[in-house]
């Protein structure tokens, strides 16, 4: 039986495409919700893009017949404009009919009880969907880009190893698979004497490779377990063209990342800058306006990024000043951006670039949707590599979830190809209380 489906305004700002998404199903949009993208579309942010988008789309829907009669829609489904109508008092005494929400649930009910087919509510906001529950409403979450995230510990392959290959592994560094594996897995080698030993299978699958023999030093940092001996073994091979480090806080996501950033950007030279950005999502209230240029503007968002680079440059700031530097209380940081060896960057500005032969790295990658992770993995030119960090636990977009981040996206939809590589940190290294604190509450 074919169902009818009500989109609420969050599915259309979260995807404009959302409306050819349903199969051969009734959408309807409700009155109500035109009224909330007509108050977004001025909007600059991500959030304006996709309302003027929805709104375009509906536009050239127009061209098949009258929205508020239904038109066809390419997957043979229909889509319909609802006005906002009211049979009898179909919300709860005291419930404000001005507000958008409650209008879209107004004509949910009314649909619901005058059609015989079923007729359910998707919504991205969690309220709603308990607001309509209690009202007997049928609702559920926007699925179409959800996706099945593998926690992060069923992700290693566990590989018996004989003492014949072991031997095999520490004199070649390598040795041949029976069977080929996904490439750029994270393997745990088990000896003998069950210990351990980290690998990682070829880009191809068909070799693995021994990463406890190779240089344990990056930048200065030492790997503190075998899941950051893998990130420092994905971040190195210039064959992995994108990389994705998942953890939660402590992990060394962030600080891993710049550490090899700068022993390839500064030290071998592999890549002409490091290009770090993050989203603009403030946890907590915003403070507001900043002052300042757009450089002072910027520095408080990014500052877990400055604060990584202080401690990895601190030692060895006097081997990368100038000689002729003007000023001996000059950061090192400072002059790694004067000499346009680093770049520290809001995405909001990313959009558009063709960015050749740079080390990016983007912090907090779980606050993007897949379409934000898409346009900027798309501005990769010729020799560079991106490296993705974040914890999909800890998400602050409103209309995100850990099934429905961007970085959650890249995961599942990359994982098995040659020029990706992921690594799970599950191991907070941060401090003894952080990480005993992150345990215990």
């Amino acid at each position: 039986m074919k169902k009818v489906f009500v989109l609420d305004t969050s599915v259309l700002l979260h995807d404009p495409k959302a409306i050819f998404q349903f199969e051969d199903n009734e959408i309807v949009i409700p009155y109500a919700v035109l009224e909330e993208l007509e108050n977004k579309k001025r909007s600059l942010d991500d959030v304006g893009r996709s309302a003027r988008q929805a709104i375009r789309f509906l536009d050239q829907l127009r061209e098949r017949g009258q929205l508020s009669q239904g038109v066809c829609l390419p997957n043979e489904g229909m889509l319909r404009i609802e006005l906002n109508h009211c049979s009898g008092d179909p919300l709860p005494l005291l419930s404000d009919i001005k507000l958008a929400d409650n209008r879209i649930l107004a004509v949910t009910l009314n649909l619901a009880r005058e059609d015989e087919r079923p007729v359910i509510l998707v919504t991205k906001d969690i309220a709603m969907r308990v607001k309509a529950d209690a009202l007997s409403v049928m609702t559920q979450d926007y699925y179409n880009d959800k996706v099945n995230l593998v926690p992060l510990n069923d992700e290693v392959v566990v590989m018996e190893l004989k003492d014949v290959e072991v031997d095999e592994l520490y004199q070649k560094g390598q040795i041949p698979l029976k069977e080929t594996i996904l490439p750029n897995s994270c393997v745990r080698g088990r000896l003998t004497d069950n210990s351990e030993i980290p690998l990682i299978s070829t880009s191809d699958g068909t070799k693995l490779i021994n990463l406890h023999n190779r240089n344990k030093n990056y930048w200065g940092i030492v790997p503190k377990n075998i899941e950051q001996t893998w990130a420092f073994g994905i971040l190195s091979n210039p064959e992995i063209k994108l990389v994705n480090l998942m953890g939660p806080a402590g992990t060394g996501k962030t600080l891993i990342a710049l550490a090899s950033a700068l022993e390839q950007t500064i030290q071998q030279e592999l890549y002409s800058r490091i290009l770090c950005a993050r989203p603009v999502i403030p946890f907590g209230k915003d403070i507001g306006f900043l002052p300042g240029e757009k450089e002072d503007k910027i520095r408080p968002y990014m500052q877990p990024i400055y604060d990584n680079l202080e401690f990895l440059l601190r030692p060895k700031q006097d081997k990368l000043r100038d000689k002729d530097s003007e000023s001996i209380l000059e950061s090192a940081v400072d002059l790694l951006k004067k000499k346009r060896q680093l770049e520290i960057e809001v995405l909001t500005y990313i959009r558009g670039r063709s960015i050749a032969n740079q080390f990016i790295i983007i912090d907090e990658a779980q606050n993007l949707t897949a379409h934000e992770i898409k346009t900027i993995i798309t501005r990769a030119g010729e020799g560079t590599k991106i490296v993705l960090c974040g914890d999909p636990d800890q998400i602050d977009h409103p209309y995100l979830d850990k099934e429905s981040n961007g970085l959650a996206y890249v995961a599942t939809r990359l994982k098995g190809q040659s020029f990706y590589g992921q690594v799970g940190l599950v191991k907070g290294e941060r401090s003894e209380l952080a990480a005993r604190t992150a345990e215990l509450l």
